[in-house]
C-alpha cells in the first residue's frame, strides 16, 4: 500500500491551469498503464483548448463550467463524467467568480 498526501505545493501550471501528476508522486520502481492528475481551474480560468493521442477520462469534483469539445459547449457541475477520444479538441472554462473548478484526469493509450 503506498499514500501521500496531495497539497498545493506540488501543483505546477499546465495548459493554463493547476495540474498534479499523481503518479510521478510514486515510489521509484512503480509503474501503471495509465497517466492521472488532479487539475484546478482557478475562477475565471480555463484549460486551453487542446488535443492528444490517449484517451482521456476527467471526473468533475467541485465547482461548475462550461465544456468543450469539438466546438460544442456544454454547461457542467460538480460529478460530471467526461470522455474524450484521442484527437478530440476540448476544453472547460470556470464560471464561478468565486470557487476553483477541479476534476481528476485519467489517460491511455
Amino acid at each position: 500500500m503506498y499514500t501521500k498526501q496531495i497539497d498545493r505545493t506540488m501543483m505546477r501550471p499546465e495548459y493554463g491551469v493547476l495540474v498534479c501528476r499523481l503518479l510521478e508522486h510514486l515510489p521509484q520502481g512503480l509503474h501503471t498503464q495509465f497517466g492521472t492528475s488532479v487539475v484546478e481551474v482557478v475562477p475565471g480560468g480555463a484549460v486551453d483548448l487542446h488535443a492528444h493521442h490517449e484517451h482521456e477520462l476527467w471526473v468533475l469534483i467541485s465547482g461548475r463550467g462550461e465544456f468543450e469539445a469539438d466546438g460544442q459547449i456544454r454547461l457542467v457541475d460538480a460529478s460530471t463524467l467526461f470522455y474524450m477520444p484521442p484527437h478530440q479538441k476540448h476544453a472547460i472554462r470556470n464560471t464561478d467568480p468565486d470557487a476553483s473548478l477541479k476534476f481528476l484526469s485519467i489517460w491511455w493509450d
